[in-house]
């Protein structure tokens, strides 16, 4: 329900005012949620701003965490003191050490900079390239966005932003004016195990972990599937006496869909005596320009995942608006899917590279030779491919991917998912590789504990990549890339070959999602699986490739803009 904003400085030619934390704020928070008071503490060297609403975020001085702890952590505030369990962002000081913590599974994501004058930290980019009044764009950021949808194992899209890495501390010395980053390399171990006393054990770690969060002390709701996670979660809260609102969205002709997410999550927490809302998400009859701009506004760039955002976020804006201050996810790492290769255990996590779909020279060319796999998330001798496929997934997919789609969320209501905490993911990586495949033992241990429910075959909005093709975001699309912003960012002859592809796409109207769905309920998932298997990696699209440069360049004119307005407000 909120962005963190940390600064301190060495001495007064650094300084920042409470006055310059507060128009960052205003800044970087959505237009939807504008409004609501932001909260600052200001030090004698340093400087905090929760922006508002505030919600389920908590401060204490100049030290502040976002997200939910589990359990109690009294001194979560000091820096020193142990790192919590949880999924959170946490910015400690005392004034004379300063530390950036991030959880077990990296599931929110923190960005510094250090410059000769200054420390800054964010949950937001936008706020650290306002606050250094300039862009310096970085091309690799730009590369993994083109490939992968996200930016990268590391990348900011300035190139002096770094990205915290999971399970992390960096130390501030303020002395020397370095830092020290002192990170846990994820090793995946399996062991023997019997299929059962694996599932019994996993499933008394993940009651325990669910139940050490306190989602009591402020309003947290829990978005309920028709899937194993979210069901999950709530069985076993009403099993230890919570009673969380629950809720679902999607189209209004969803919810008498048998097999819909909509129809099926009703079904669910009716079965608990819950109270349940279905919530909309129509497509917004705004511009699209102006539905892309929201959805960036709030998530600074960090995913293409636009197409559960279409509504222009005035859903998520309506939980702020209502009192919501968290909601309870089933963010998971029990294991992926099939994978048969080594390149496709990558792609299958969104490690996808330019080099996976296009020539070399090409590849090198739109890169400008800056795309490069990091050494740790490389495959190691000896280690099976279905461990590394969960490495990655673990060392990538949930600390880039899955929190690039919590930033989209952050500014208007905080986030908690139970089943990414320290000791589940820690056996997780003990289990044998066939028990993670396809989540086997979670799914068999979720049946088994659920309600008597059916599980849903298709999800409640329209199909993911159906608004690519309309006519109005085809419109957007060609006038976007047609640029000065994509000029700088493209080749000519690739940009050219984007506007081609647009050409010759056509608008059909008629969904898959009846088709898919009845396909599902008589081909056993197995086969489906199998087959996806054997197919390899699934590579991006034209059209992907086409709104991911829309999006970047976009993105670029609202950083260089938000840095504008900094330098302009210090004159």
């Amino acid at each position: 329900m909120s962005n963190v904003i940390f600064a301190c400085w060495r001495g007064p030619q650094g300084a920042l005012s409470e006055g310059d934390l507060r128009r960052v704020a205003d800044r970087i928070t959505p237009s939807n949620v504008a409004g609501h008071p932001h909260q600052v503490a200001m030090g004698t060297l340093e400087g905090l701003c929760l922006t508002g609403p505030v919600g389920a975020a908590t401060a204490r001085e100049t030290s502040a965490h976002l997200g939910a702890f589990a359990g109690s952590w009294p001194a979560w505030h000091e820096p020193g003191s142990p790192v919590p369990d949880g999924t959170f962002a946490l910015v400690r000081s005392d004034g004379g050490r300063v530390e950036l913590c991030s959880d077990f599974a990296g599931s929110r994501t923190l960005w510094y900079v250090l410059t000769e004058t200054r420390f800054l930290a964010s949950t937001s980019q936008r706020a650290l390239v306002a606050l250094m009044e300039g862009l310096e764009f970085n091309r690799a950021a730009f590369a993994w966005f083109l490939s992968s949808s996200t930016l990268g194992p590391s990348d900011g899209w300035d190139r002096r932003i770094h990205r915290l890495p999971q399970n992390a501390r960096l130390v501030l010395d303020r002395q020397r004016w370095t830092l020290d980053l002192r990170t846990t390399p994820i090793e995946f171990s399996p062991r023997p195990m019997n299929a059962a006393a694996c599932r019994e054990e996993l499933l008394g770690i993940m009651r325990a972990a669910i139940q050490r969060f306190d989602f009591t002390s402020a309003r947290w709701a829990l978005p309920l599937s028709g899937g194993y996670d979210s069901r999950f979660i709530l069985g076993v809260l009403v099993e230890a006496g919570v009673r969380p609102p629950t809720m679902t969205w999607g189209l209004a002709s969803s919810l008498h869909q048998p097999g819909n997410d909509a129809f099926i999550a009703r079904r669910i927490a009716s079965h608990y005596g819950l109270a349940h809302d279905y919530l909309l998400s129509e497509r917004s009859e705004d511009p699209p320009a102006a539905v892309v701009d929201q959805f960036l506004a709030a998530s600074g760039g960090a995913t293409d995942q636009l197409f559960p955002y279409l509504d222009g976020l005035r859903m998520w804006a309506s939980f702020a608006a209502s009192g919501i201050s968290g909601v309870i996810r089933g963010d998971e790492g029990f294991g992926w899917i099939p994978v048969r290769t080594v390149q496709h255990a990558r792609t299958s996590v969104g490690l996808t590279m330019l080099r996976d779909f296009l020539m070399e020279a090409e590849a090198e060319e739109l890169a400008d030779g800056a795309q490069r796999l990091p050494e740790a998330l490389e495959h190691r001798a000896g280690e099976s491919i279905p461990a590394y496929r969960d490495r990655l997934y673990h060392g990538h997919r949930i600390p880039v991917g899955l929190a690039a789609l919590n930033d989209v969320k952050a500014p208007f209501v905080e986030i908690a998912s139970p089943l990414l905490s320290r000791e589940v993911l820690s056996f997780v990586r003990q289990m044998p590789d066939d028990l993670r495949t396809s989540k086997a033992a979670f799914s068999q241990i979720a049946k088994a504990a659920g309600p008597p429910v059916p599980y849903a075959t298709m999800g409640a909005d329209d199909d993911r990549s159906d608004f690519i093709h309309s006519e109005p975001y085809l419109r957007w699309l060609r006038e976007e890339l047609e640029s000065g912003t994509v000029e700088a960012l493209l080749p000519d002859a690739w940009r050219a070959r984007l506007l081609g592809h647009l050409s010759e796409t056509a608008f059909t109207p008629t969904s898959s999602r009846t088709v898919r769905a009845a396909l599902k309920r008589v081909i056993p998932t197995s086969w489906i699986r199998a087959v996806k298997a054997r197919m390899g990696p699934e590579l991006p699209s034209w059209g992907f490739l086409a709104l991911r440069t829309g999006l970047a360049s976009r993105l670029v004119r609202l950083l260089e803009s938000d840095a504008k307005a900094m330098r302009e407000g210090s004159r």
